[in-house]
C-alpha cells in the first residue's frame, strides 16, 4: 500500500469513528419505550441491598437530621501509605462497617477541605447539594481506599498471631495467643521442638546485648545487638 493510500484509509477510519458517536441519536431512528407506570408505593430499600442514609439534609435551610442507627467516624485510610483520610459509616446496632468515603476534613481527600474547627454537621453537608457543598467539599477516596472495606472483612485476613507447624515453605500454621507470641519472641528457646526441629532460637532479651562486641578484633562492627535486622512488609502505625 502506498503512503498516500494509507493516509486516505486512515482519514476515512477516523471520520467513521467520529460520526459513529451520533448513531442511534437521530430522532427518526430513535426507539421510544412505552411509558412505565409509576407504582403507588415503593418497597423498603433494604430488601434490595439499599442502606439508610447517614443523614437527611433540608436543602432549603441546611438542617441536618442524623440517622440514629448510623454512626459516622472520620479516620485515616490504610489502603496505602499516602495517609489520606476516610469517613466510615457504621451500623450502631451491629458494629458492622457499611461503607467507606473520603474525609472532607483531610486535604488529601477534598480541596478545599473543611477546617478542623468546622462542626461535624459540616461533614454531612459536604456530601449534600445544599449551597453546592457537594461540589465544593465532597471528600473522595480512590478505588484502593474503597476496597479497604473488603479487606476488613476478607475471610483470609490474619487477625491473630500464627506459628509455623511444619517445615519452612509448607504454609502450615496454627494460631497462638498474643501472650505466647510475646513470651517466645522475648525469651526465645527451643520453639519448634514439637515439629522435630531441635535448635534454640535466641530471644530479643538475649539479642539486645549492648555490651558484648560482635568481634573484639573489629570494634567498628559494634555490639551484638547490631546483628538484629528488622525487616517488615509494612507498618500501619500512625504514632
Amino acid at each position: 500500500m502506498k503512503r498516500r493510500t494509507f493516509l486516505k484509509v486512515l482519514g476515512s477510519a477516523g471520520a467513521l469513528s467520529l460520526t459513529g458517536l451520533s448513531i442511534g441519536c437521530d430522532k427518526k431512528t430513535a426507539v421510544v419505550e412505552e411509558e412505565t407506570p409509576v407504582p403507588e408505593s415503593f418497597p423498603d430499600a433494604k430488601e434490595f441491598g439499599g442502606k439508610k442514609p447517614e443523614a437527611v439534609i433540608d436543602l432549603a435551610t441546611g438542617e441536618v437530621k442524623v440517622e440514629p442507627t448510623v454512626l459516622m467516624r472520620n479516620s485515616a485510610c490504610l489502603g496505602c501509605y499516602s495517609s489520606c483520610g476516610n469517613r466510615v459509616k457504621i451500623d450502631k446496632g451491629t458494629g458492622q462497617i457499611l461503607r467507606v468515603y473520603g474525609n472532607p476534613y483531610n486535604p488529601n481527600n477534598a480541596e478545599p477541605h473543611l477546617s478542623m474547627k468546622d462542626p461535624l454537621t459540616a461533614g454531612y453537608l459536604a456530601f449534600s447539594t445544599y449551597k453546592n457543598n457537594g461540589n465544593l467539599h465532597r471528600g473522595t477516596l480512590c478505588a484502593r481506599g474503597n476496597a479497604t472495606l473488603e479487606s476488613h472483612y476478607d475471610p483470609m485476613r490474619i487477625t491473630v498471631p500464627l506459628k509455623r507447624t511444619d517445615k519452612r515453605g509448607q504454609g502450615k500454621w496454627k494460631p497462638v495467643s498474643w501472650q505466647e507470641l510475646i513470651d517466645e519472641t522475648v525469651e526465645g528457646g527451643n520453639l519448634f521442638s514439637d515439629i522435630g526441629e531441635d535448635y534454640v532460637v535466641d530471644g530479643f532479651r538475649k539479642v539486645r546485648d549492648n555490651q558484648t562486641l560482635i568481634d573484639p578484633e573489629r570494634p567498628d562492627l559494634g555490639t551484638v545487638s547490631n546483628q538484629l535486622v528488622m525487616n517488615g512488609g509494612r507498618g500501619d502505625g500512625r504514632g
